[in-house]
């Protein structure tokens, strides 16, 4: 069982964290654990931005036994003395550092401002990883690589106090490669492991949550507490991938892909604003789609900004498409695809409220609750509605005009399949207003087909999943839970058939097909 320990001025940050655990390791091993609740025993502890008088609580607690114990946030200086780390100063030029210029087409910009993970970083699975604070590959909207933003502007997202962890570092923040202090480190004690990131809200916004995973489920096995983390790959395969176009201005010029990926054996999405649906030609490669295994999702009515800024606005978007989807195809559509990605709080409950099972969005722009390094519940959603962030647009304003240009797009798929992250990327049709920055429709299938074979090249076994089979997964594993008894940790899967698909479970170094059988001690 994992503790989640903040104090009030840190709710926001602790709620986020408490979701993005139980996005790893259900929601039964996760509570919210008050300042008086750590005498019964929690053998884990994830403390967010806690005051620095509540340093003394931690030293306590760390000397109550065998313990692993995640820091995110300000670190009280008691627990930095006891761990030998220091007080640094962050540069006056970080506030400024920490900003990305737009992305002209056909490149990319990054912040000054960067986070370097060291050589220490493989202790936990991590790599040589750079990771700006802020990157655009389209304008000012879009990262390829799938991660948030980290600001220095004293909210959630930000670095909080500058500390120096010395020879414990594993990542540093550094502006135009000059060193300006620790971003994370892990230290050792006796009887406990102390994982630090330097935010509050921690790294939930990006592929280095897997560090978090590993200090969890593998960290000195041996002698420490351990936690099982259910896995976003399904059993038996390396990589998952899903793929879609958001049908903004035409469904019917989609076709010519979709009879590409056909050729390739690859599933195939639709997500369709319904404004689309008054052109009679739009209406029969729905039908066609889905009579061959295809998916299709909501993109709401009118493709309105922010779900038309408010809970009634989104209520209307969300229930109207799913009217008018089944008037023209006879089947209910359960998964959204936010418009522009935008993702606000009172869009996602109004389509909990209409009935959707989840909806995907994420953006480096805005709404940086919903850029997800894992899919699954959200914080103040109910269970059993997910979201998953699919921030990489295939599009030929993205396609570098220097080197490989498809470079970016495999580097985001390798970083997924190098840290067991479910893999979303996106286009969209042709219309006569836009194409996308694409010359024409064969240089777009050529680059579809260029990153398809690379994805198979680089992995052993690839699973291409249509986005309705990718969130029935991510949702069945939401709705798994990971049962603590007297002999061992044991899985109650979510009653929920997903194919052939299974999960897997990552424990003690070990990673396990989940079975009622399964029981890991």
């Amino acid at each position: 069982m994992i503790g989640v320990l903040f104090a009030q001025p840190s709710s926001t940050a602790g709620r986020l964290v408490a979701a993005a655990l139980r996005r790893s390791v259900s929601r039964a091993q996760v509570a919210l654990a008050g300042h008086g609740a750590l005498d019964v025993g929690y053998p884990i502890l994830a403390a967010v931005d806690l005051p620095d008088s509540w340093g003394d609580l931690l030293v306590g607690w760390l000397r109550g036994g065998r313990r692993k114990l995640i820091l995110f946030g300000t670190l009280p200086p008691v627990l930095a003395d006891r761990l030998g780390w220091a007080s640094a100063e962050w540069p006056a030029s970080l506030p400024e550092a920490s900003r990305s210029q737009a992305a002209p087409s056909r490149a990319w910009r990054a912040s000054p401002a960067v986070v370097a993970y060291g050589e220490r970083a493989a202790i936990l699975g991590g790599a040589k990883w750079e990771r700006a604070f802020e990157r655009f590959d389209f304008t000012d909207e879009w990262n390829n690589l799938g991660f948030g933003a980290i600001r220095a502007d004293g909210s959630p997202w930000a670095v909080s106090r500058a500390m120096d962890a010395g020879a414990e570092e594993i990542a540093a923040v550094t502006v135009d490669g000059v060193r300006a202090g620790s971003y994370a480190a892990l230290g050792e004690l006796a009887d406990a492991s102390v994982l630090w990131f330097n935010r509050p809200v921690g790294p939930c916004d990006s592929f280095e949550w897997r560090i978090v995973e590993a200090f969890l489920a593998n960290h000195r096995a041996e002698t420490l507490p351990c936690q099982p983390v259910l896995s976003e790959i399904p059993w038996g395969y390396d990589a998952a991938i899903t793929s879609r176009l958001d049908c903004d201005e035409d469904v019917e010029s989609a076709r010519p892909l979709w009879d590409a990926y056909r050729d390739m054996d690859v599933p195939f999405s639709l997500a369709v604003h319904t404004s689309n649906l008054a052109a009679a030609r739009n209406i029969p490669l729905l039908n066609e789609l889905l009579a061959q295994g295809g998916a299709l999702l909501s993109h709401t009515a009118t493709h309105a900004p922010n779900w038309g800024g408010s809970y009634e606005a989104a209520l209307q978007e969300g229930s109207q498409s799913v009217i008018r989807l089944r008037e023209a195809t006879g089947r209910h559509v359960r998964y959204a695809v936010s418009p522009f990605h935008q993702s606000p709080g009172y869009a996602l409950h109004a389509l909990a409220d209409i009935g959707y099972q989840g909806c995907i969005g994420g953006i480096i722009r805005n709404d940086p609750e919903f850029v997800l390094a894992r899919g699954g519940e959200l914080a103040g959603l109910p269970a059993g509605f997910i979201g998953h962030s699919q921030q990489c647009m295939l599009h030929g304003e993205c396609m570098l005009a220097e080197g490989d240009p498809l470079a970016i797009f495999k580097q985001a798929f390798d970083v997924a399949r190098d840290t067991g992250t479910l893999f979303g990327y996106l286009d969209h049709p042709f219309s006569e207003r836009y194409a996308y920055g694409w010359q024409d429709e064969r240089s777009r299938i050529d680059a579809h087909r260029a990153l398809v074979a690379y994805i198979r090249q680089t992995s052993d076994k690839p699973l291409f999943m249509n986005e309705d089979i990718a969130m029935d997964f991510v949702r069945a594993k939401s709705l798994t839970q990971v049962v603590a008894g007297s002999d061992g940790y044991r899985i109650a899967a979510a009653p929920l058939h997903v194919g052939d698909l299974g999960l897997a479970v990552e424990y003690k170094g070990h990673r396990l097909p989940v079975s009622k059988e399964l029981c890991l001690s």
